[in-house]
């Protein structure tokens, strides 16, 4: 698991009580962060992600419990993504893990219990619509992202979202450790300083030229 950068602001993400109504095991899941590596599960049917899977992309941190009208009394979720919804079955002991898209109305047992569900998550290219998506999934894509994955987020981010969200995405980025990233960032501000000057404010431009002087 990987946290939520301290730099850029951090959008509604998921929160679950500390109970122990769920396994211990999920807050020790979650210790050093809440965006997952591996993020891609297979399921038996086809999802609104995919033919053969579906993404998870914040693990919920200690906090108030997702409520829903929609969602079922003994459902508590972990994960909660525009309509998507993963979570622990109280119903059942060991808690079951079950997936909720509310939107199309499919109701899916992933797994017999957490630690099953952890080890059924897969490693998955990073990857995003062709369609605006909550600062949850553009937030997760860019931290496990490889510098070789930022042209493509950058495309997205040009065509759906404003400079005043993407300039802090540039400077989270060029203060990488990774040089390559770091290169990343310098190529996508000399492109947008030359060809879409709109996406970069005055104080990412100042901050930016400070960083990759």
């Amino acid at each position: 698991m990987l946290p939520w950068p301290n730099k850029i602001p951090q959008p509604n993400l998921p929160t679950i009580p500390h109970t122990d109504l769920i396994p211990s095991t999920y807050f020790s899941t979650i210790k050093t962060g809440c965006l997952p590596k591996r993020w891609w599960l297979p399921t038996s049917e086809p999802t609104s992600d995919g033919l053969d899977g579906v993404g998870i992309h914040a693990f919920a941190t200690p906090g108030a419990a997702i409520t829903a009208d929609d969602l079922p009394a003994d459902f508590l979720p972990f994960a909660h993504t525009g309509h998507q919804y993963f979570g622990f079955d109280l119903s059942h002991d060991p808690r079951r893990i079950r997936y909720i898209d509310t939107e199309v109305d499919q109701w899916l047992t992933v797994a017999p219990d957490f630690d099953t569900f952890l080890k059924q998550l897969q490693p998955h290219p990073v990857r995003l619509p062709e369609l605006p998506v909550e600062p949850q999934v553009f937030g997760h894509m860019a931290v496990i992202a490889t510098a070789d994955d930022w042209p493509a987020l950058f495309d997205h981010a040009r065509t759906f979202m404003t400079g005043a969200e993407i300039g802090p995405w540039l400077i989270w980025l060029a203060t990488s450790a990774a040089s390559a990233k770091r290169q990343a960032a310098a190529e996508e501000y000399h492109f947008l300083s030359r060809y879409q000057p709109n996406f970069l404010t005055p104080n990412t431009t100042i901050e930016l030229r400070k960083l990759l002087s």
